[in-house]
């Protein structure tokens, strides 16, 4: 067999197929573990008029499908299942540069028919703002206005230094 030989099967194209079949499984799995992470996530936030869900269960449907997510990709792609993991094994060089942005590209399609998925099967009076974080006009220890959130993530988040 010789690699050179363009009718045969050279070794060069049976490394090809096994290297391409690795990297379209890595992103089948980043893609597959990013969606199902937005739909059942997200899908748990959404606001049934016959029993909205508590934190506890909001919690528990994220934990869960977190666990699925990774149970199921890990062995292919190492479960990122997100963006900012991927770049920190990037940051950490557990990864290189080609392979975190195609992984973060297959995250991010991903991600997004994920949500089209949800928005296309919920019934349109429960899905408004499709589980967008929104801060109640007033609460019981102090008056929220709209920037709050944003001041309050601000404050609690510490600094990311990298170095």
């Amino acid at each position: 067999m010789d690699a050179a030989d363009p009718g045969g099967c050279g070794w060069a194209n049976v490394l090809a197929c096994r290297l391409w079949k690795a990297i379209s499984r890595a992103l089948f799995a980043e893609f597959l573990a990013t969606g199902l992470y937005v739909f059942f996530g997200v899908g748990s936030v959404m606001r049934w008029p016959t029993a909205l869900p508590s934190v506890l269960q909001i919690a528990i449907a994220f934990n869960l499908v977190t666990a699925m997510a990774v149970q199921v990709t890990w062995k292919a792609s190492g479960a990122h299942a997100n963006p900012a993991v991927t770049l920190a094994f990037l940051i950490g060089s557990h990864i290189s540069l080609p392979r975190a942005v195609a992984y973060v590209a297959a995250q991010l399609v991903g991600a997004t028919v994920g949500a089209a998925l949800l928005y296309g099967v919920m019934p349109g009076d429960i899905r408004e703002t499709l589980g967008i974080n929104v801060t109640p006009p007033t609460s019981s220890a102090l008056r929220l206005l709209p920037s709050s959130s944003l001041h309050l993530e601000a404050c609690l988040t510490p600094p990311f230094p990298i170095s």
